[in-house]
């Protein structure tokens, strides 16, 4: 239990700091976009690409069973909270797309890879790194596809997650690192510091900046609603990663599957709220959601690591 603990504590203890500035108003609301794109777009790809190329060998990248068993459930929490929301919450299209997001698509980016990796070390780059590909491909495409009936945004929504898809530089560093460990591709000492260097920043900015997003997040009305995403978030979703790999044999590596377990009990991908303003719509509900479920993680996280451990 110490082992947990002591990756925990000052995991989120260094979220919860990003909030305690946020909350003394040491950083504003254009600070806290700044210190964002920093660690999106500066610190993060780095981490991801150092991490690949120090991991396993090539052979343990195309793991298809692996990626078809994560893919499923991901798959059947979007289609089951779609179905939840239109029927028994009565939402319209965009509404239900995106609450089957909140629902389905964990924080990989601020949360998941250095995680993962202060977890179960370098090797544990690939799989989280797979993951982050293969989910963001399937749960963007779902979205603007049962999003678009609704949307004033028309038929540009799916062009418009593909498109984005394409830029986001953490799935673009994901896809150099695949590169070069498939094709032993070397790297230059110099550019590997500098990026080494980088890669260190990382994970401090990363859940710093998360830590002062969550800042004032929450709104009442909507209890119903973020209490069922919760709970598909962080009991269903790896409950069920948990049943599918360890109930149908496999030739999964252990590693990956702790990944994969440890990755689906995270909380609302923070990005989610940057899909509900672009669709303009559940907005104010899944700022709430990203709040309630990582304040919650604090306690589920640490419970499922003692498990995996």
């Amino acid at each position: 239990m110490y082992t947990v603990l002591s990756i925990t504590i000052p995991f989120f203890a260094i979220i919860f700091l990003g909030t305690f500035f946020r909350a003394k108003n040491i950083f504003d609301d254009n600070s806290s976009k700044t210190l964002t794109k920093f660690t999106f777009f500066v610190t993060l790809p780095p981490f991801i690409f150092i991490n690949i190329i120090k991991s396993s060998n090539d052979n343990n990248i195309f793991q298809w069973d692996f990626i078809v068993r994560f893919e499923i459930i991901t798959v059947l929490i979007f289609l089951f909270s779609l179905l939840f929301a239109k029927f028994l919450l009565n939402y319209n299209n965009r509404d239900a797309s995106l609450f089957s997001l909140n629902s389905s698509y964990p924080n990989y980016g601020y949360m998941g890879i250095p995680l993962s990796i202060l977890a179960f070390g370098e090797n544990a780059a690939i799989p989280i790194s797979i993951i982050l590909l293969a989910d963001t491909i399937v749960l963007l495409t779902l979205t603007s596809f049962f999003a678009s009936n609704n949307s004033k945004k028309g038929s540009n929504n799916f062009f418009f997650n593909m498109i984005n898809i394409l830029k986001n530089p953490l799935l673009a560093a994901a896809l150099i690192g695949f590169i070069f460990v498939i094709f032993n591709i070397p790297i230059y000492s110099l550019i590997y510091k500098i990026l080494n260097l980088l890669s260190l920043a990382a994970p401090p900015t990363a859940l710093f900046a998360l830590g002062i997003t969550l800042w004032n997040k929450v709104d009442n009305n909507f209890i119903k609603s973020v209490s069922m995403i919760t709970i598909l978030k962080l009991i269903v979703h790896p409950l069920l990663i948990f049943i599918v790999f360890n109930f149908f044999p496999s030739s999964v590596p252990t590693i990956w599957i702790k990944v994969a377990i440890l990755c689906s009990c995270l909380p609302v991908a923070a990005n989610v709220f940057a899909m509900a303003g672009y669709y303009e719509t559940f907005v104010k509900q899944t700022s709430s959601a990203i709040l309630v479920t990582t304040i919650l993680s604090t306690i589920s996280v640490p419970i499922i690591l003692y498990f995996l451990f």
